[in-house]
């Protein structure tokens, strides 16, 4: 984006504001927004967010749930001895990871706890999580894996984890009425429930294009046709 080989792309809000302010505090919907009003170089802007989230979370499996009764990452940190993690490497030293658990819940994983999987919430970290491998996965809250395999996300009543609510990020120089007219059109229309949805058709069995899988939900949200302000 900003050597203007590219003028617009999706992006989300929590980590597009850790981008550009590494340090920040805001982990809300509005404050992480406020923040990247702030914090965006006059080069770049950003419209109007969606209420599509997808966010990190710590997830168990029902069993784990059941058998600890957890509800929130609270519940989690009374049995941090027993707890393995898996998560991305950059998951363990994050404030929005293991340090910021720690900090606000008390989630105290050792080093020799922490298990390292680099596909991003993916089969791998399903695997494990399901085999008992880890206690607990950093999971992105649209995976599906989360409804197809009865996965339980811990409530984070302190938001350790950013919002992270589907954005456009576009080249300033580029910005019009009739692209913000389009664009804040679809962000309105885009939900959680669709993403998990569309995430739910590509990587499930039915195994659909992603392409195939957006383009159903433009025509299935009238904007197949031309959108007028």
């Amino acid at each position: 984006m900003q050597d203007h080989s590219i003028d617009l792309i999706p992006e989300y809000t929590g980590n597009l504001l850790q981008y550009f302010d590494p340090e920040t505090p805001a982990t809300t919907p509005d404050a992480v927004l406020l923040g990247l009003f702030k914090a965006l170089p006059g080069d770049l802007s950003i419209l109007y967010p969606s209420p599509a989230e997808d966010k990190d979370t710590l997830a168990v499996t029902e069993e784990t749930a059941q058998r600890w009764n957890l509800k929130s990452i609270e519940d989690l940190a009374q049995h941090s001895a027993e707890v393995k993690v898996g998560g991305p490497s950059e998951f363990q030293t994050r404030q929005t990871g293991l340090v910021g658990l720690k900090s606000k819940y008390g989630l105290d994983i050792a080093p020799a706890n922490f298990v390292a999987i680099s596909d991003g919430g993916g089969p791998a970290t399903v695997q494990a999580l399901n085999s008992g491998a880890i206690t607990a996965a950093n999971i992105f809250s649209t995976s599906p894996a989360i409804e197809q395999h009865h996965l339980v996300v811990l409530e984070d009543p302190k938001n350790v984890f950013l919002a992270a609510n589907v954005v456009p990020l576009v080249a300033s120089q580029k910005m019009s009425n009739e692209l913000k007219t389009v664009l804040d059109a679809v962000s309105a229309k885009l939900t959680t429930e669709a993403l998990i949805e569309m995430n739910t058709a590509v990587e499930g069995n039915a195994g659909v294009d992603p392409d195939e899988a957006a383009a159903k939900w433009v025509a299935d949200n009238g904007f197949d046709k031309p959108i007028t302000g």
